[in-house]
């Protein structure tokens, strides 16, 4: 990350802005149409959902956090949670699945309806198909437990799928039947969401990385193929790649990349490849050295004819890279960066022509910003608004809260100020888990220091 710059005009963003804390009774219950039942909505993660009308430019101001789950005692808050079928999932480093009612308990906090437990942390975002919800552990283990509980505050699994290493940050990824997840010793997994009739299953395939290749990123499913980024990690190289293998497998129990791409530094810690027609994008984080300052790309979907395929094109988000999944709306990609071309100010999200731009590297048509560097949840498109989790990194309030700003852009102008931010509290943690969108209201987890607790914080407009 970054350095952070000199907090210019903190006092005077907060004035204009309007920076909001408040936790109020929980709101009526919204209609959950179809959810975001894994990480980026679906498994080409476009982290936008075009069916949610209840946001636009106009009435983000009056964001409010509506309610909160509590689903962890000062665990760090690093997956996200998902929603399908009336309910919210969400897990912690504590090794829990915790499950809320999406519309709320009817109080300010709740606890959960039920919980699946685990040996070991969970860092990634569980995925919810054919009645079942699904999560990795760093116990060696995917669970999939029943979605709708079990009627009991505590739920044994359905089924296990046996790994060789942890999961390390990789959330579930799940299209036509199958969920994919990677581990900490470089292997891609392929399971069928029905299980295999027994206690503990084994997986229908593995593709396997090279050497000292961990596979941190969440997978992504389409155009035939499973992608995933990796993490390369040795005296000689601090770098990373991304990772192609058939969606279907090889036809063996062990696959190989069908081709791979140099992605210019480590993938993110909540990052994954995102799929739109022909073209894959990628971004990674800083590796210490930098690819012309450029670390997001995008790949042709269907490769190259070669084992290695160059980037089509290139997009700036700064020496820092990118640590999370952009957005994709129309022909506009929007990714999370601490870049800005204003001295005063740090970045929050830029907006890039995803078509490109006629140049090997595409600058941001615009960047909305705020004032102190901090973490970042991935940026997430509804109602014409991107939001994005940020902070802390400093004493300032400024820099914890959610931002939303016009996904239009500020009129041709290269720096855009926030259309509203709005604080869960007065002393967050973290706010880079991935946020979830759907039913009229706004989901992420962050770890409060005032109560000691991980929660699910709920925000809507009513």
């Amino acid at each position: 990350m970054r350095a952070c710059r000199r907090p210019v005009l903190v006092l005077l963003a907060l004035l204009l802005i309007g920076a909001t804390v408040a936790v109020a009774p929980a709101a009526a219950a919204a209609t959950d149409t179809l959810g975001w039942p894994q990480f980026g909505r679906t498994a080409r993660h476009l982290n936008t959902n075009p069916d949610e009308q209840a946001f636009n430019p106009g009435n983000v101001a009056r964001l409010r956090v509506a309610w909160k789950d509590h689903y962890g005692d000062g665990t760090a808050a690093e997956g996200g949670p998902v929603v399908a079928g009336g309910f919210a999932y969400i897990a912690g480093t504590d090794g829990a699945l915790s499950a809320f009612r999406a519309a709320g308990c009817g109080a300010a906090s709740c606890e959960p309806v039920w919980q699946g437990r685990t040996d070991n942390n969970i860092t990634g975002s569980p995925a919810v198909a054919g009645g079942l919800v699904l999560v990795g552990s760093a116990d060696h283990f995917l669970y999939a437990f029943p979605a709708a509980g079990c009627g009991k505050p505590v739920c044994p699994p359905s089924w296990k799928g046996r790994l060789a290493d942890a999961v390390v940050e990789s959330s579930v990824a799940v299209a036509d039947g199958v969920a994919y997840i990677g581990d900490f010793g470089g292997r891609l997994y392929a399971f069928a969401v029905k299980g295999c009739g027994a206690a503990v299953c084994r997986p229908l395939w593995t593709g396997q990385g090279g050497p000292d290749e961990e596979l941190t990123s969440t997978p992504a499913v389409g155009h035939g193929s499973v992608f995933i980024g990796s993490f390369v990690n040795t005296p000689e190289e601090f770098t990373g790649r991304m990772l192609v293998f058939p969606a279907g497998g090889c036809g063996q129990p062990t696959c190989r990349p069908t081709w791979t791409a140099d992605i210019g530094g480590p993938a993110g810690l909540t990052a994954a490849p995102l799929i739109s027609g022909e073209t894959v994008f990628m971004g990674s984080s800083e590796n210490f050295g930098g690819v012309n300052g450029a670390h997001l790309f995008a790949f042709p979907a269907g490769g190259c004819g070669r084992k290695t395929c160059a980037a089509l094109r290139a997009y700036d988000v700064g020496d820092g890279g990118i640590n999370t999944t952009p957005a994709l709306v129309g022909n506009t990609l929007y990714a999370a960066t601490q870049a800005t071309p204003d001295p005063n100010t740090i970045g929050v999200v830029a907006a890039f022509p995803a078509n490109g731009c006629g140049r090997p590297l595409c600058p941001p048509r615009w960047t909305g910003v705020n004032f102190v560097a901090g973490f970042e949840s991935g940026p997430v498109v509804a109602g014409g608004v991107v939001f994005v989790g940020k902070g802390p990194a400093s004493e300032f309030p400024a820099d914890t809260a959610v931002f939303a700003f016009d996904a239009r852009g500020c009129g041709g102008a290269a720096v855009c100020q926030p259309l509203s931010l709005t604080q869960l509290g007065v002393d967050q943690f973290y706010l880079g888990s991935p946020i979830a969108v759907t039913g009229g209201r706004l989901m992420l987890g962050a770890n409060d220091n005032t109560d000691g607790h991980s929660n699910l914080y709920v925000l809507s407009t009513g």
